[in-house]
């Protein structure tokens, strides 16, 4: 997404008469990354973590991620992307809300989450 960022700025002072096709390819791109978090965010489900191994298993209707918890980013207290490595040691991607999750539970997945690091 970087790169795709850089380009289009470098097309757009290349070439500023085109500035209305640069925002339409740019809005395009944004389109197509929201729907890829969106997929990888589960509405309501399932999710076992144990915080000495940072081990965590999420599972709901459209999404099944287990595996050591590698890495992950807090977004403003609202919302938390988990790098998760799996058995195979293919890295996931999976967002969670603060919404779906209670209270107690989303303190306990942040403090784990911070030790990951």
């Amino acid at each position: 997404m970087v790169l795709f960022s850089c380009l289009t700025f470098i097309l757009f002072l290349l070439f500023p008469a085109l500035w209305w096709l640069v925002a339409i390819v740019f809005a395009v791109a944004g389109y197509c990354s929201w729907q890829t978090v969106l997929s990888r965010t589960p509405k309501a489900g399932t999710v076992l973590m144990l915080p000495k191994e940072n081990f965590i298993e999420i599972q709901s209707q459209t999404i099944n991620f287990k595996g050591q918890l590698i890495g992950a980013t807090i977004w403003f207290d609202s919302q938390i992307a988990l790098k998760i490595m799996d058995a195979n040691q293919a890295k996931q991607q999976v967002f969670l809300t603060r919404q779906a999750i209670p209270e107690a539970d989303w303190r306990l997945l942040c403090r784990t989450t911070l030790q990951a690091k």
